[in-house]
């Protein structure tokens, strides 16, 4: 008898609100194109539209056969790079390969989980890494490198994370190492981030090919992570982008003084008032004009 999993144990996956994608099939020619910009895809209109008021770009009807669901919404933004925050366990690195029918295997590099049909349906084998080069097809491996990075967008009405994706050597070797530096530093929270993309060029057997990596920086100083600064403070958090905010956030250092300058005194007074010591503690100080 199966046994069964306490619900706990499945409250840590997040569904996701969409998908950020660094290219867009080629009508004309057939193929996919890198964007220098980003794109964003969702079944959530709502979302996409919030997002091209932001970025920049119009909100449209986008269907695609291989997508969950086909019918979605997308949008081409303005913008090559936008603040994030990276929960934990953000990001995931598989060798992978697939084919018409779907994913084939997914490898780590030493054992890799191989569908198999049994009686009961559709099973998980783990095997030895079977992802080494061909050698009659030039060397080339079985699997790809398969990057996945699930960020959250903070301006954005919340409904889940948003996924990028990148099939490239460059993510998968730069990403993980950005991660592991940035968690390192801080182990717990939420980092703010900014998610940007890089052009590259790389010249190989007398071909150029240009191409853009997804790339990962922190705006704070390795002393402000590791303190615990470059976790959001909801309230600077949302003073720092050029928008409507609610009034709590838009309240002037006056201001905040004089809500203060109401209460009876402190034990430690804040700085920028006039105070005198209490002749009857505590507290210890009160207003000089009290």
């Amino acid at each position: 008898m199966r046994k069964v999993e306490p619900l706990t144990e499945n409250y840590s996956r997040v569904p996701e609100q969409g998908r950020i994608r660094l290219g867009i099939q080629d009508e004309g020619r057939g193929f996919p194109k890198s964007l220098d910009t980003f794109r964003f895809t969702s079944p959530d209109r709502d979302a996409i539209e919030n997002i091209a008021e932001i970025y920049g770009g119009s909100t449209k009807i986008w269907n695609n056969k291989k997508a969950t669901p086909q019918n979605q919404w997308q949008v081409i933004t303005e913008a090559s790079d936008v603040r994030v925050f990276l929960p934990p366990n953000s990001i995931d690195v598989w060798y992978e390969e697939w084919s018409g029918g779907g994913l084939l295997r997914r490898c780590d590099g030493i054992e890799a989980q191989v569908q198999s049909q049994t009686p009961d349906g559709t099973d998980i084998d783990i095997v030895p890494c079977v992802c080494s080069p061909m050698v009659d097809k030039g060397g080339s491996m079985l699997c790809d490198p398969h990057t996945r990075l699930n960020i959250i967008l903070p301006d954005v009405r919340f409904g889940g994370t948003w996924r990028i994706e990148s099939k490239g050597w460059s993510a998968s070797r730069e990403l993980p190492a950005m991660i592991n530096l940035i968690y390192s530093m801080q182990d717990k929270g939420m980092t703010v981030a900014r998610l940007s993309l890089e052009k590259r060029k790389k010249i190989s057997g007398g071909k150029t090919r240009n191409y853009v990596v997804p790339k990962l920086s922190v705006d704070s100083s390795p002393v402000e992570i590791m303190s615990g600064d470059a976790v959001p403070q909801i309230e600077q958090f949302v003073r720092d982008f050029d928008r409507e905010v609610p009034a709590i956030a838009e309240r002037s250092t006056v201001e905040i003084i004089e809500a203060e300058i109401v209460e009876d005194g402190w034990d430690t007074p804040p700085s920028g008032v006039a105070v005198k010591k209490n002749p009857n503690p505590p507290p210890k100080y009160v207003p000089a004009d009290g």
